[in-house]
């Protein structure tokens, strides 16, 4: 029986192998399954293939895309790495400072800009008037020694001939023996100015030292509001090694912040000055009090009321003593 006579009587397909058979064959002439049980539609191999075929598409499709999503991530990243790589003069200086940090001066910590207290905390009942009133003041960034100048940086300028030689006598350190490591002392202002004028810096302001010595929240001893004598250089017969209480440093790392010698600010003294001082980097006020420039900290001899951060020592610039020692900011 031909196609055509098949198709008019009517075809079964075999379900098993999709073989065409006469509508009354029992079982399949091809692969001799019942038909009784796998007769239909016929089941075309082909359209199997054709469904593969673009399911296998649809993924290609999928991961073609996934990667050239990662290959252009890649790529960015390393665009990114590339420009973090370049020189650092090809990048503002802003940027520079937001991205890496200042640059480290050896010997110095690093003071950022902004806004600080000074004067007599609202925790603190032992404050003088002249600590008076509480005010918050914004400066500059700089840097400041991290210690007090020793005896041997100072010996150094001495004999560069730029600087010229403190007092000697009891409690002086100039010409002791064993006393190099320890602040220089017995120097007046004139001679602070000369040494850092010579090293490349300046006394700090008031306002820079007060900043450096107790940070930004106020706080009433360098190390924090209660007093420890085990952090700091004090009630001894005279100076010690500079930075040699650590457990005393200052918020930003500076050492010696209260005890061991008062520093050199380069401010004139004025009581009254807080009353009108600017919020911006103040200098201190035009017309001194008799004369006298302001000495930041307690020195090893100085008591609790000096030992304050805020705490506001006064003395004629042309006057030196064993209490007596500086440092220097840029």
């Amino acid at each position: 029986m031909n196609k055509k006579m098949m198709a008019a009587k009517g075809t079964m397909y075999c379900q098993k192998c999709g073989a065409e058979n006469p509508h009354d064959a029992k079982f399949c002439s091809k692969c001799g399954a019942d038909l009784g049980k796998t007769t239909g539609k016929p089941r075309h191999p082909a359209r199997y293939g054709v469904w593969l075929l673009i399911i296998l598409l649809i993924i290609g499709g999928i991961i073609g895309y996934r990667l050239h999503n990662s290959a252009v991530r890649k790529a960015g990243q390393a665009r990114q790495a590339a420009v973090r790589r370049e020189k650092p003069a090809q990048v503002p200086a802003a940027t520079l400072k937001t991205r890496q940090g200042a640059p480290q001066i050896p010997g110095m910590v690093y003071v950022p800009a902004g806004w600080s207290w000074m004067g007599c905390s609202p925790k603190d009942s032992n404050c003088n008037n002249d600590e008076k009133p509480y005010h918050r003041v914004y400066l500059d960034a700089y840097y400041i020694d991290r210690n007090d100048v020793t005896v041997n940086e100072y010996t150094r300028c001495v004999n560069a001939g730029r600087c010229t030689k403190p007092d000697t006598g009891k409690g002086c350190n100039w010409g002791m023996n064993g006393r190099g490591s320890n602040p220089i002392n017995c120097v007046d202002w004139n001679q602070s100015v000369a040494y850092c004028q010579w090293a490349g810096g300046k006394l700090p302001t008031e306002a820079q030292w007060e900043k450096a010595a107790r940070g930004t929240n106020g706080r009433i001893y360098p190390w924090g509001d209660v007093w420890d004598p085990a952090k700091a250089c004090v009630n001894l017969q005279s100076t010690c090694p500079a930075g040699s209480y650590p457990q005393g440093a200052s918020p930003y790392g500076v050492m010696d912040m209260a005890g061991n010698v008062c520093d050199w600010c380069s401010d004139w003294y004025g009581a009254s000055y807080y009353g009108t001082s600017p919020d911006h980097d103040p200098q201190g006020p035009a017309k001194p009090d008799a004369g006298q420039r302001v000495l930041g900290g307690g020195s090893w001899a100085g008591n609790l009321l000096q030992l304050r951060t805020s705490y506001r020592g006064n003395y004629i610039p042309s006057g030196s003593d064993v209490t007596i020692g500086f440092r220097c900011v840029r």
